[in-house]
């Protein structure tokens, strides 16, 4: 029987990770196998992530945030994932997704939205998209570290063992400016698809303009750094807006 992409992880990746288009090329199989797999890595990953990094208490805030994640993903049309959307405790604006659907945000992000809907589910579609179009699942089947440890065991053991090699600021790395407007595109078509209003991306992004300057929230902040200039982001989706 044909490998998974969590069990094919271990023993097909190695230098061959390197040449690979993606992730799904790399390993094969049938889509189905393939999702399964992912959902069940990103389970495993965020399990390990979660033993270091704290989140809010449940609150009103938190659980908007997780009924905007449900509401985004029954409109997306190309696969069935199951988002979660959990909100960290980190003291600084962040944002990340792991493989098959857990979706973080941290607080301070959180709070730059002011509790609009349309911002906040902005946010969420984003990770979303790097999810969905498989961004997060390409950048983390081709990391040596991991692999190496998928080798030689598998699960939540494995991520653990990662996760305290690299850090857990590894899933804030950056992605290539064309996968964080492909995603940014993506996030306002979701909305859209969903019945909310697809400028919010435009607004938040200004919002974030805003806070980026002098003395504000962003300054200097890894959110901030690892994505490609906000006035290129928001003239990207305005030209989207007009074609």
């Amino acid at each position: 029987m044909a490998k998974t992409l969590f069990e094919a992880i271990g023993y097909r990746l190695g230098q061959k990770a390197a040449q690979a288009k993606n992730a799904f090329d790399l390993v094969g199989g049938t889509e189905e196998e393939s999702l399964r797999a992912e959902i069940r890595l990103g389970r495993d990953l965020a399990a390990a992530l979660l033993e270091r990094t704290p989140l809010i208490i449940e609150n009103d805030s938190t659980r908007f945030a997780a009924q905007i994640g449900s509401w985004l993903a029954a409109s997306v049309k190309t696969k069935k994932l199951p988002i979660s959307v959990r909100i960290t405790a980190e003291g600084e604006p962040n944002a990340f997704a792991l493989p098959g659907g857990p979706v973080f945000i941290s607080w301070p992000l959180l709070e730059i939205c002011g509790g609009e809907r349309d911002q906040i589910g902005f946010l969420i579609a984003h990770e979303i998209a790097h999810i969905t179009l498989r961004h997060t699942l390409d950048r983390l089947v081709k990391d040596a570290a991991l692999s190496l440890l998928m080798r030689q065991t598998s699960g939540r053991l494995a991520a653990g063992a990662w996760l305290q090699q690299v850090g857990s600021q590894v899933f804030s790395r950056t992605y290539s400016a064309e996968n964080e407007l492909e995603a940014d595109t993506f996030a306002v078509n979701l909305i859209a698809a969903a019945g909310g209003d697809p400028g919010a991306g435009e607004l938040l992004l200004s919002k974030l303009v805003d806070q980026s300057h002098g003395s504000g929230v962003l300054q200097g902040t890894t959110y901030f750094g690892t994505h490609p200039p906000l006035a290129e982001r928001i003239a990207n989706l305005q030209l989207q807006r007009s074609g």
